[in-house]
């Protein structure tokens, strides 16, 4: 079953992707097949974030004699700068970092008075409570987000594949406990991945590559038996059709694929445990577009992508077709 193993491994390579070679994929297929080429126009994705996915946040607020004995913690700075009108408009981002600043100076006050200690232990609570609100408003609606849930048809480009994991990583870290280096990071993390738009291109991506790649499976599902085999020998079009599989699918087609999975796996794998653990609303677009699952964009190009493996290992094993046959 060495051919099993050559297609396997033709699947999981990786190298730098040409953006075009996919959508020329049925078409350059469609040719050595001798049929008419399929006509595919992918669609752009239905945009997520914003309004659709807002959830409110409650208000923790601290009376005059509370601010007044909350002195002795070290905080009246921070909550200050919150109510101040720039803080009463600061971006998500900066909301979920004033939370997580102002818990920790709260855990750090210790005081010997029980009026002072009952207050910061029922703010921590408060403040724990509504933390996941908070980071989800950064998810759905900070700016860095938002344009990773707007789409186009921009090329693909994996270099942001990393950070992107690491900010999403580091967001999960802090709603367990605030940490100074990763919130000293969040925002430069976050230009980032607004600037690279890794989340939104690899959807919109992954979406398209499903077309695709059924386009092919359907290509090879239908014509593939037609191939002509001479005392079990391929004809000159199986060859023909053995030869690009190898020329165009192995050298070109393959490496985009491989950087395509991978990067899937990466992203959706620190990003749905994050949001999952977030209230949300119950927007099925939420987990079609963050989750892993069979039902997901992620799910389905997996799922094309089996069948498509599948449609390519019955051609092959077609009149000889395997290699070293």
């Amino acid at each position: 079953m060495k051919w099993l193993g050559l297609l396997a491994a033709l699947l999981l390579a990786a190298c730098s992707p040409r953006p075009d070679v996919l959508a020329q994929y049925p078409a350059r297929l469609a040719r050595v097949l001798g049929t008419d080429a399929p006509q595919i126009t992918p669609p752009l994705l239905a945009k997520g974030g914003g309004r659709q996915w807002a959830l409110a946040v409650p208000e923790v607020t601290v009376n005059l004699k509370q601010g007044y004995a909350l002195r002795h913690c070290d905080v009246l700075g921070l909550i200050g700068e919150r109510n101040a009108p720039l803080g009463k408009t600061a971006p998500p981002s900066q909301r979920f970092l004033y939370e997580l600043k102002l818990l920790s100076a709260l855990s750090q006050c210790h005081s010997d008075d029980p009026e002072l200690t009952a207050l910061v232990s029922q703010l921590v609570a408060e403040k724990k409570a509504s933390l996941p609100l908070v980071a989800w408003r950064l998810v759905s609606d900070d700016q860095a987000f938002l344009a990773n849930w707007r789409f186009d048809h921009s090329a693909m480009d994996f270099a942001g594949t990393a950070s992107a994991q690491t900010l999403f990583l580091d967001i999960s870290a802090l709603l367990q406990a605030p940490d100074e280096k990763r919130m000293a990071r969040l925002e430069e993390a976050l230009g980032q991945f607004e600037n690279d738009r890794i989340l939104a291109r690899l959807n919109q991506h992954l979406s398209d590559a499903t077309l695709y790649l059924d386009s092919v499976s359907d290509l090879i599902e239908r014509h593939g038996n037609k191939l002509v085999c001479v005392n079990g020998r391929p004809g000159s079009q199986a060859k023909a059709v053995r030869d690009f599989f190898f020329s165009y699918y192995g050298k070109q087609v393959q490496p985009y694929l491989g950087e395509l999975v991978a990067a899937d796996r990466a992203l959706k794998g620190a990003l749905w445990p994050l949001i999952s653990a977030l209230p949300h609303p119950a927007d099925p677009n939420i987990a079609y577009l963050a989750a892993d699952t069979p039902q997901s964009l992620s799910g389905q190009f997996h799922q094309a992508l089996r069948r498509h493996t599948q449609a390519w290992q019955q051609l092959l094993g077609r009149c000889g077709l395997r290699p070293g046959q």
